[in-house]
């Protein structure tokens, strides 16, 4: 019973407070903002009607330079800020509807992201995420610190495939990459407030303010607080699955001289809501004496029975410094500096009684600091080249506390069931390359490679309870794991006309290994991944047709996962695994005033020649966690001139097949069947475009459905729901 509700804890402090550096509040008519150039609606807040209907060309910096999206030969999805903000999108969970092979979840406070099939299904204590996030290219190590509540982003990128080369540490599934909005010229205010279902209140708002011809710095703000949409009827009262977030945001823009440039971003999140601690267990399946006693824990899937609240708080601040330098002759310098500071601290009521049986609580600290150079330039008009530096070091700790009755229901006096303290230190390094080599007039070959080595060192201590005698036996040891690792990559590109590009690539990457800080104290090996990837992106009809599309397939060795053995549930790795599928994003307009979008992914994945640490038996065959077979979204936005106006209609149904969550104790029951989801948005932006209400709804047909699901047969069915039917009004203007 032990393993279960520590590790509870451990997820429900490191994912919850993941909410750091997110953004997304620049205010237009934005439908489909892909990585590429199309007529879609404006992108700037508060754009007139004519504004949001001229063309748009997408910038990214996902190969760590300025470029035309529609340019880059890989497969990426991107949104500004203003296409999320006008459909309701705050949290990274919802950009799985609008990206193939995207899967989130946030359950009991663990938010688990998983890219064609990579995942992390393991605890993040002593871990690492396999996708890596960045923040205006600062990396996040605690994935809890972008997986909350979004605000002010200029857009979202989200890069898929393992990306060993310009990204190196953890990202074996991909790379997502959150752009702060940045500061205009000038001086101006935007923002909007909102309220709606389950008493939401949110506000955003951004202020601008030139420095004259040296910079210019802006500002921003967002809070939200709702009830939450799990109601506690036990005796500890208090919100479940509430929102209570804020956050304050600088970024500045400053020339030091004619050709250097500072680019200096602040951030501070403080974010005590509830969300994914819902969860409850389902009498149904559950048959264990704890249950057999009082009323059970669950009276309905939204109303539970918790004689501690649920409490949570997750507080991080980024600190992110990047100096650009134009040397001439074709060569630019940058150095990005990043500070990431990440505290948390959690407890809730941990057992499936309605009084009190068992109760859990937790904390966790990271402080991060990385450096890293980079050397850009051109040689001749045939060749281009990104070479870097990297280093970071990040130091955690926390602490793990499960509490029990002696004798339930009849002494409901507390003892210690199991503590834990632990420690440590991960330092990285890596020197990184590459270049590319146009050889034709529309034909290109792309060479690059990263050198890395990693080494984390850890401590654990603490006390477990021996069943047999119910005495405290102590714990402890100290492990340390080196891992080191060269990573290349090889991709060729070409050109069948000016609107149409195919490439094949392969790709390699691969995530560290780490320490299990439960007893037994132990270290697992890294993972690594290879990948082949053929696709195209092109454009037709003036535009008006836009088509991603790519085929895919990974090959995995050492795949990490978290499994049950005995009391405990460490990390071990699985022999092998693979995943082959097919997206396809496809945007057009037919007419001035509708758009039609679809995305779709067909994602095949399977363990190979693994046996079960728990079970012992062959698991071979079994799909990987979080991976819908087949997933797709269809979308219709029309514009409308009403009155001297602009009416914005958007609607969109998604579709996902059964998935296997991350838990992985028993597949036949820790799975979601087949969920279909309707959302819809209306915007009404009034003359000139500065001011506009807009009517957000999601899960419109109030569907109930798992987000988390963790089996054991006899005794343990803990379940976590996604949130029901909400809807939002907002009321945005800018000056």
């Amino acid at each position: 019973m032990i393993h279960r509700y520590q590790n509870r804890t451990a997820l429900s402090v490191v994912a919850r407070a993941v909410r750091v550096a997110c953004a997304l509040t620049t205010l237009s008519p934005t439908l489909v903002a892909w990585a590429q150039s199309a007529p879609a609606p404006g992108a700037t807040p508060g754009a007139t009607a004519e504004e949001a209907l001229t063309p748009q060309t997408i910038t990214v910096t996902a190969r760590k330079r300025e470029e035309r999206g529609q340019d880059v030969p890989q497969s990426m999805n991107v949104f500004s800020g203003a296409a999320l903000e006008n459909t309701g999108v705050t949290q990274l969970e919802e950009l799985q509807y609008r990206t193939p092979g995207l899967k989130v979840v946030n359950a009991i406070g663990q938010a688990s992201v998983s890219l064609r099939g990579v995942s992390n299904n393991a605890s993040a204590r002593g871990g690492s995420a396999s996708t890596a996030v960045h923040l205006d290219g600062i990396y996040l190590p605690r994935p809890a610190l972008a997986l909350g509540e979004v605000f002010d982003l200029d857009r979202v990128e989200v890069l898929k495939g393992p990306e060993g080369t310009l990204y190196g540490r953890n990202a074996t599934a991909g790379v997502i990459n959150f752009v702060a909005r940045a500061p205009r010229g000038g001086t101006g205010f935007d923002g909007f407030v909102g309220a709606g279902s389950f008493g939401l209140l949110r506000a955003q708002a951004g202020v601008n303010v030139g420095m004259g011809d040296s910079g210019s710095l802006r500002i921003s703000a967002a809070r939200t607080r709702d009830n939450g949409y799990t109601k506690n009827i036990g005796t500890g009262g208090g919100d479940i699955d509430a929102r209570d977030f804020s956050a304050l945001r600088m970024n500045g823009v400053f020339d030091l001289t004619r050709d250097v440039r500072l680019k200096l971003l602040v951030q501070g999140v403080d974010d005590q809501g509830t969300l994914g601690l819902g969860a409850s267990h389902n009498p149904a399946t559950t048959d264990a004496f704890v249950f057999q006693s009082g009323a059970p824990q669950r009276e309905s899937e939204r109303r539970i029975r918790l004689d501690t609240p649920a409490d949570a708080s997750r507080r991080g601040h980024v600190v992110a410094a990047t100096v650009t330098a134009d040397l001439g002759r074709d060569l630019e310098f940058k150095s990005i500096t990043g500070h990431v500071n990440y505290r948390s601290r959690s407890a809730q009521d941990s057992d499936g009684v309605g009084g009190f049986l068992e109760n859990s609580a937790g904390s966790d600290k990271s402080s991060f600091l990385s450096q890293e150079f980079q050397l850009s330039g051109r040689w001749g008009p045939a060749l281009s080249w990104t070479s870097g530096l990297y280093f970071s070091r990040e130091k955690t700790s926390g602490t793990s506390l499960i509490e029990d009755s002696n004798f339930y229901p009849v002494d409901l006096s507390p003892f210690t069931l199991f503590e834990l303290a632990y420690d440590s230190t991960a330092r990285n390094s890596a020197v990184f390359g590459e270049v590319t080599w146009q050889f034709a007039d529309q034909t290109s070959l792309l060479v690059g490679a990263r050198q890395t080595r990693e080494r984390q060192q850890g401590a654990s201590s603490g006390n477990v309870i021996d069943f047999s005698t119910f005495q405290l036996n102590p714990f402890g040891g100290d492990r340390s794991v080196t891992s080191s690792r060269f990573t290349p990559k090889v991709l060729l590109q070409h050109r069948l006309d000016k609107a149409t590009m195919i490439y094949a690539s392969v790709t390699t990457g691969f995530k560290s290994g780490g320490i299990n800080f439960n007893p037994p104290v132990s270290t697992y090996r890294p993972e690594k991944i290879r990948a082949y990837e053929l696709g195209t992106k092109l454009s037709a009809a003036a535009g008006r047709i836009e088509l991603d599309a790519a085929a895919f397939y990974y090959g995995y060795t050492d795949l990490q996962l978290r499994t049950v053995v005995g009391n405990q549930t460490p990390i071990s790795n699985a022999a092998k695994a693979s995943v082959k599928g097919l997206e396809l994003t496809l945007v057009g307009r037919p007419t001035r005033d509708l758009t039609l979008d679809i995305n779709a992914a067909y994602v095949d994945s399977a363990l190979k020649n693994y046996i079960s640490p728990a079970t012992r038996t062959d698991m071979s065959g079994t799909p990987l966690p979080l991976t819908p077979k087949g997933s797709a979204t269809v979308g219709a936005e029309y514009r409308h001139a009403l009155g001297s106006g602009l009416l914005t209609m958007r609607a969109e149904v998604n579709h996902q097949s059964a998935v296997i969550f991350p838990a992985f104790q028993n597949t036949a029951f820790e799975r979601e069947d087949a969920v279909t989801l309707v959302n819809a948005s209306l915007r009404y932006a009034f003359a000139g475009g500065k001011t506009y209400v807009s009517l957000i709804g999601r899960n419109l047909t109030d569907k109930t459905y798992l987000s988390n699901r963790n089996y054991t047969q006899g005794f343990y069915d803990l379940q976590t729901y996604a949130p029901p039917r909400t809807f939002e009004v907002r009321l945005g203007t800018r000056f």
